[in-house]
This record gives structure tokens, C-alpha cells and sequence, in this order.
């Protein structure tokens, strides 16, 4: 199935959504949701329909089921990453399948960016489409401006000849655009992170409420039975307790284990929430001991045997930052620390203040970055590895979130090999970047 639109209609300037979905009502509800929203929906009823929809046009985003026959949803994004025409198209899982690690492991290592969970939530899934309805007229933007860049630049380059008054013009002309340029990259990487940012307070506030009510009834009864047995305990005696004494013992030593895996488990759910701090558009004091506690376990499976974490934070501790945004920053520059590391090796975190400056520095025992890659790596969506691996966004947004708290980003060579990554921003925010 498709209501993919003619050829002279796929050059017109609304974006496209492409709805991936082996249920026919499936997308007849989609599209009857998304059309008010200024956008041409196309639906595809099968992997290879949806392949070859990719090849036609520029799509926004793809919406793609993952349980279909023949080809699954991830297949579908493997081979749609594989291709370089098509592997910039964002795509969002739409799955009725219960959620697990393995799962959504495998689902953003195929490409994924977002999971939405069926039934879907009508203004949720509009909200995720908007987002990047803007992020790609944001692209289209910037194509716009840099044709404009270079057709201003022919023009003042043609003047120049006939009047040499005009250099001055030339020169400012050049700096806004150029400026005008830099801040539509910016705006789109940051749209991109607002997604993810809000996709995991969405995923964290539900794992809080799925898991905080049985948690809580759990940890109760479990101190409720403790002091029950001491009861029976006190009521029978040591004498009447000899002939069961190892069982009883056997019975209350479990009981502490229970009680120990189920305050880990607490402690988890906070340690997350923490971390994805669902005020990300405001200003607040944070300390940086919490934020990277709570990124360190996030990212706890990653780092495994191979790769011990040396911690070297200063005081002060507590900074006044945008919470989320500096917590994203910190775990892509994390992140990006694990990746390089092939075998063993060492990531470092510390803090200082220098020169007025809250410096933060994640140093890793990695392959390093060659210099002549070393200010590309920065830019977005480039990204040196394997297709399928990486969005080539982690590090630019790292930059834009530095850049907004009036700070600077700045890779390095680490001394005995490797990479070191230094954040310098205000200890104290000013008043024009708090709004």
C-alpha cells in the first residue's frame, strides 16, 4: 500500500512522513492522525514497500513497526542505514512487544533514534513527528542559507571589480550569513537532543511508576515479616528453635539479601531519574558527584571488565548548570571515551576551577583522534564510524549544549596516548542564558 504523491508533487516543500506497517488499520489511523499536521504521509505495508519508498524521496522520518512477516522493522532500518542515500532518514520504532535491554539494545544498534510502544499515545507520537517535521525544515534551512551564502558571495565578488568601496559590505555581508549559517546547525542538533532528552523522561518516568509501587509494597512486607520472625522468634525460644537453628539462620540470611537487592534496586530508579532531569529547560544548582554517579551507572553495562572509571573531582561540587542538557553532554563525552577503548583501558574523569572557569575533563587510553579530524569530529552528523554505529551527533551536541552555558569544548591529545575532552563553563550562569 502507498499514497506516495506524483513526481512533480514529491519537489514540493511540505515534509514527508513515512509509515511503516504490515496492519492496514495501523496506518489508515496513523495517517488520519499526522495529515493536519502540514506534512504528506506515505504508507508502506511491507519492509521491501518501504525500502523502495526511500529511494523515491526525502522523508522527515520513518515511523516503522518492528514485528512485520518477511522483513522486520529492524531489518528494515539495517539495510536503510546501509544505504547512503537513505541513511540520514530518522526512524522511530512502533512495537506492541514488551520492552527489555536486549531488545532495545539491538533496535538502536540497527539505527533507531525513539521507541514508541503500542497502543501509541496519540499526542506523544504527534509530539515526536513535529519534532522532526522542524528538525528537517531546519535542513532544508540550511541549504537555503548557504545557496544564499554562495550566490551573495558571486555577487559581491562581481561588484568588488567595479568599485572597491564595496569590500566593507562584502565583509559583514559574509559574517551574518555565515553566523545565520552556524545557528541553523546548532538549532538542529539541539532539536534532535530535545527529542532524545524527552524520550528518556518519558522512559524514565514510567519505569519510576511501574517500579516505585511494588518496590515500595515489597520493601513494607519485607520489614513486616522481619519483625514478625523475631516474634515467633522471641515466642518459642532458643530451645524450641534448636532442632530448625540452621534454617531459621538460612531463612533470615535471605531475607537481608532481599533486602540489599531491593534498596539496589531503589537506588537505581533515583540514580535514573537524576540523570534524565525532566527540567532540562531550566537553570538550577547541581552537583557534579550525583550527575556522574548517576551517568556511570547508566552506562555501567557498557563499561563491564575492560574498562576501569578513575574519578578525580574537586570541589566546589555543586555548579549552576541547565541539569539535562550538562548531563547529556558529559555522558556522550563518556561514551565517546568507551568507544575508543578497543580492549582494556582507563577512562578519567576530573574537575577543577581554573581561571574563574568550572573545567570538567573526560580523558580515555583510546586510539586518540588524528589531527586533521580533530575540528570535523565536532561538526554534525559527521562521524568516523562503521555505518549503523553512529549518528555522528553525539559530540556536536556535546559542543551546542557547551556552547550554550557560555562554555567551550576543546579535544586534546592526552599525554601516554589517548583522548581528553575539557569542558570550561561559568561557575554561575548569567542572566541572558538562564531564559
Amino acid at each position: 500500500m502507498s499514497t506516495a504523491p506524483s513526481a512533480s508533487a514529491s519537489l514540493a516543500a511540505s515534509p514527508a512522513v513515512l509509515v511503516v506497517d504490515d496492519v492496514e488499520a495501523n496506518l489508515l489511523a496513523i495517517r488520519a492522525l499526522l495529515e493536519p499536521m502540514d506534512c504528506d504521509v506515505v504508507l508502506a505495508s511491507s519492509g521491501n514497500e518501504a525500502l523502495r519508498q526511500l529511494l523515491k524521496r526525502k522523508f522527515a522520518v520513518m515511523l516503522l513497526d518492528v514485528q512485520m512477516p518477511e522483513m522486520d522493522g529492524n531489518e528494515v532500518a539495517r539495510y536503510a542505514r546501509q544505504n547512503p542515500a537513505t541513511r540520514d532518514v530518522p526512524i522511530i520504532f512502533l512495537t506492541a512487544a514488551n520492552h527489555n535491554e536486549e531488545s532495545v539494545l539491538r533496535a538502536y544498534g540497527s539505527g533507531a533514534v525513539d521507541f514508541l510502544f503500542k497502543p501509541v499515545n496519540p499526542l506523544v507520537l504527534k509530539s515526536k513527528v513535529r519534532v522532526f517535521l522542524e528538525v528537517y525544515s531546519s535542513r532544508h534551512l540550511i541549504a537555503q542559507a548557504k545557496a544564499e551564502l554562495e550566490k551573495k558571495n558571486a555577487e559581491l565578488h562581481e561588484a568588488i571589480r567595479a568599485e572597491a568601496a564595496l569590500s566593507e559590505r562584502i565583509q559583514r555581508t559574509n559574517v551574518e550569513l555565515t553566523e545565520a549559517y552556524e545557528h541553523l546547525k546548532e538549532t538542529q542538533s539541539l532539536l534532535v537532543q530535545s527529542a532524545k532528552m524527552a524520550s528518556l523522561g518519558e522512559l524514565v518516568a514510567g519505569v519510576a511508576h511501574e517500579i516505585n509501587n511494588p518496590l515500595a509494597f515489597g520493601i513494607s512486607h519485607l520489614a513486616t515479616v522481619k519483625k514478625s520472625l523475631g516474634r515467633v522468634q522471641d515466642a518459642l525460644g532458643d530451645e524450641q528453635l534448636a532442632p530448625a537453628r540452621e534454617h531459621w539462620e538460612r531463612a533470615l540470611a535471605r531475607l537481608s539479601e532481599m533486602s540489599v537487592g531491593l534498596e539496589r534496586i531503589r537506588e537505581l530508579v533515583v540514580k535514573l531519574r537524576t540523570f534524565s532531569r525532566l527540567d532540562a529547560g531550566e537553570h538550577e544548582p547541581v552537583s557534579l558527584r550525583e550527575s556522574v554517579d548517576s551517568i556511570l551507572t547508566i552506562l555501567g553495562h557498557r563499561l563491564g571488565d575492560r574498562i576501569r572509571v578513575e574519578l578525580a573531582l574537586g570541589e566546589p561540587d555543586v555548579i549552576e548548570c541547565f541539569p539535562g542538557l550538562l548531563n547529556q553532554a558529559l555522558m556522550n563525552l563518556v561514551s565517546n571515551a568507551i568507544d575508543a577503548i578497543e580492549g582494556d583501558g582507563v577512562v578519567t574523569l576530573s574537575s577543577s576551577v581554573e581561571g574563574g572557569m568550572y573545567k570538567i575533563v573526560v580523558a580515555d587510553t583510546g586510539k586518540g583522534i588524528p589531527s586533521e579530524l580533530r575540528e570535523r569530529v565536532l561538526e554534525p552528523f559527521f562521524t568516523t564510524k562503521p555505518v549503523g554505529q553512529g549518528t555522528g551527533l553525539g559530540l556536536s551536541i556535546a559542543y551546542s549544549i557547551v556552547k550554550r552555558h557560555g562554555g567551550t569544548l576543546e579535544l586534546l591529545d592526552r599525554d601516554g596516548g589517548g583522548t581528553q575532552a575539557i569542558v570550561r563553563i561559568p561557575l554561575t550562569l548569567d542572566k541572558g542564558r538562564r531564559k
